[in-house]
This record gives C-alpha cells, structure tokens and sequence, in this order.
C-alpha cells in the first residue's frame, strides 16, 4: 500500500488462516493490486477512494464496502481514507463458479433479528451462497442485547468494533471491548458478547463458510 501506513491487527504469523488490518491513507496515494490468489473485502471507515475494475470505476465514501475475488486486476487510489481490509487465499468449491466483484452500502442492507431478538440485530454483507468461503457480517447490539447463548465452533473469527462498547467472553476471560478494538477468536474458543454503555454497539466480523474444515 504505497503511501498509506497499515496496521496489523491480524494475520497469518499468529496463526490466522487470513489477515484483518487497516490502511490510513493520509497523502495522494494509489494501490495496483494483481492477482495473488487472495480475496479481498474493503470497508471505508473515513474519507473516500476511488476503485477501478476493468472499465468499471466506483467511488466508496463512508460505510461503502468492496468485495474483490481473487484472480482479478484492480486499483485503488485516495487522497484521505481509512479502509478496514480482510484478506484471505481463495478456496474454490468444485463445480461452483468463482463470486464476481461487487460493492455495496450498510445504509442499504437490511439489519434482521438475529434469532428473533430485536435487540440483536444482523447484517450480511457477503451473500450466503457457494461460491463464498467466507463470510462478513455486521451485528448491531442494543444496550443490554446479548448473544444468545455462549458458542463455540470450528470457524474462527476476525472482529472489529465499529462503535459502543461490551464486554466479550473469550475461553475463560472476559475482557471489556470498545470503539477501535479487534480480536481474534481460534476456532473451538468459546464465546459470548452482552453490549454494555448507553449507545448501541456495533461490529463487523469475519467467518469462514461453505468449506469443510481442515484438521
């Protein structure tokens, strides 16, 4: 990311099986990115970027998100922004074509109870569908929602609080979260979330989908 500086808050190196990071773009700045076998997924945090695909040019402000399959040619360029990545080398399903690229906003994606609790509310950015290995979601918790049970899994998951506050259950610790804070949950860990504050509480979460699991 030329001119941009990126701050790791997940990878590979700390036995990941893809990264989460933030790129703060601070200057006129443009990013060539050529197939790599990795999959991509933006969300503009602050400020604007220009993305071109092929003869296809959008422009993200805040809130905006990109998907990019792998295997695809792609530019981006920003003067000011901060982009909230997910990366991950792309499995393929036999049978099942490739996802094609698209771009979307959170103001435009319906929040549907999770589980019948309209305190909880979810958002699904990547469609559920095949072609897919993973998922990213955005929950949004109302002061005093919760979870509603603990779980424990095979997927793991890469976290980011977007705004408000709780206190997560991870193992057998329990740990105050806020705005700007970003966990790592292995797959197994046990978990559980309860939004604390006075203000609704949001994050965005990675999860792996649609593939067996690797032991």
């Amino acid at each position: 990311w030329p001119g941009a500086s990126v701050i790791s808050l997940i990878t590979p190196e700390m036995g990941a099986g893809f990264s989460e990071y933030l790129v703060n773009i601070d200057q006129p700045s443009k990013f060539i990115c050529s197939p790599d076998g990795q999959e991509y997924f933006l969300l503009v945090m602050k400020g604007c970027l220009t993305l071109t695909v092929g003869t296809t040019v959008k422009e993200l402000v805040i809130d905006d998100y990109a998907y990019l399959p792998s295997g695809l040619d792609w530019e981006l360029s920003s003067s000011e922004a901060i982009i909230l990545t997910f990366s991950k080398i792309y499995q393929p399903c036999n049978g099942v074509a490739a996802p094609n690229f698209f771009t979307g906003s959170l103001d435009n994606v319906k929040a549907l109870p999770f589980l019948g609790d309209t305190g909880a509310l979810l958002q699904t950015l990547v469609p559920e569908h095949l072609s897919f290995d993973w998922g990213i979601n955005v929950f949004e918790f109302l002061p005093g929602a919760t979870l509603p049970q603990v779980e424990t899994h095979w997927m793991e998951h890469g976290l980011y609080i977007l705004q408000g506050e709780g206190v997560y259950r991870l193992g057998d610790n329990w740990y105050n979260v806020l705005q700007g804070d970003a966990i790592w949950m292995k797959p197994y860990l046990l978990q559980w979330f309860a939004a604390t504050g006075k203000t609704p509480t949001k994050y965005i979460y990675y999860k792996e989908m649609n593939r067996a699991p690797s032991y």
